[in-house]
């Protein structure tokens, strides 16, 4: 576990340029709405995936929230687009590589998971995987200079025992200065996607959609966001890494709000070939101190 992952996406995704990358992300930062934000310590974050320019602006949306209440941790599921996992894959890098400098991984923590059996290591997996490096530039200037170690792993499609396994596992770990992470997109339309079953209003469909996908989230209804993909087929990539966070467990009382949500259609209006992102924040419902305004 010595390796520095090295950044995959910079240049494309988002810029190479540290100044360039500083001063995009900061105004993405500088979008998010403080009087959305639910009461009490911050639990679950869902924040999109694609390249900056898409989705930044939606992830800004949550990221600039958490500012002023920074975890020690973050731990993050992300989906595994490329790579056949049979169980949720840590990273066995020491730190992720970004033009801002190095993101620490938690090393111990994915020891702990790893030598638990429901987790395994696979950096062949990480190496080329997008949905977890491009959330740590916002995450460098969400919380400058201290910005929190991370866990990070991808998760496959899971049978229940692997899920309640992986679950356990991971909900020792949470303790309070720990935020999950869940990094997804939403629908993916379009026939380059295998998914373009509405005619009509395309931009509306999407949208009930991925709003009936959003509501189960917010509820922490992981088994009825698990039931609602196999009912409709949503084109979410991170559904899976979603029913996980979710079956780690919520406290009674826990506040959810819908911070951000767009698609990458209505930069043109061509909803044809569209991804939706969204992001959103489940708090506990409490009072946590050092709560401010972003």
């Amino acid at each position: 576990m010595n390796a520095t992952r090295t950044a995959t996406l910079a240049g494309t995704w988002y810029p190479a340029d540290p100044g360039q990358l500083t001063r995009m992300v900061d105004g993405f930062l500088a979008g998010a709405d403080a009087s959305l934000r639910p009461a009490g310590r911050p639990l679950i974050g869902l924040t999109p995936h694609a390249g900056y320019t898409y989705s930044g602006s939606v992830a800004g949306r949550l990221f600039g929230l958490l500012r002023n209440v920074p975890p020690r941790r973050l731990v993050i599921l992300a989906p595994n687009h490329r790579a056949r996992l049979a169980r949720p894959a840590l990273s066995g890098a020491a730190a992720y590589a970004t033009p801002l400098g190095a993101v620490a991984v938690d090393t111990a923590a994915v020891a702990r998971l790893a030598a638990g059996g429901a987790l395994v290591i696979d950096d062949r997996a990480h190496r080329d995987e997008h949905a977890i490096e491009i959330q740590l530039p916002l995450a460098q200037r969400c919380w400058p200079g201290a910005c929190p170690a991370i866990v990070p792993v991808l998760v496959p499609y899971l049978d229940e025992a692997a899920r309640t396994a992986a679950a356990a596992a991971l909900a020792a770990e949470l303790d309070d200065g720990t935020l999950l992470l869940v990094s997804t997109d939403l629908t993916h339309y379009g026939a380059a996607f295998g998914f373009a079953p509405f005619a009509g209003d395309i931009a509306a469909a999407v949208e009930r959609l991925d709003s009936g996908a959003l509501l189960r989230v917010l509820a922490g209804d992981g088994p009825g966001l698990l039931g609602y993909g196999r009912q409709t087929g949503i084109t979410m990539c991170g559904l899976e890494a979603a029913a996980l966070a979710l079956a780690c467990g919520l406290p009674p009382g826990f506040e959810s709000a819908l911070l951000g949500y767009a698609r990458s259609g209505d930069r043109d209006g061509d909803y044809s070939r569209s991804v939706s992102y969204a992001a959103a924040l489940i708090a506990d419902g409490g009072t946590a101190a050092g709560v401010g305004e972003p």
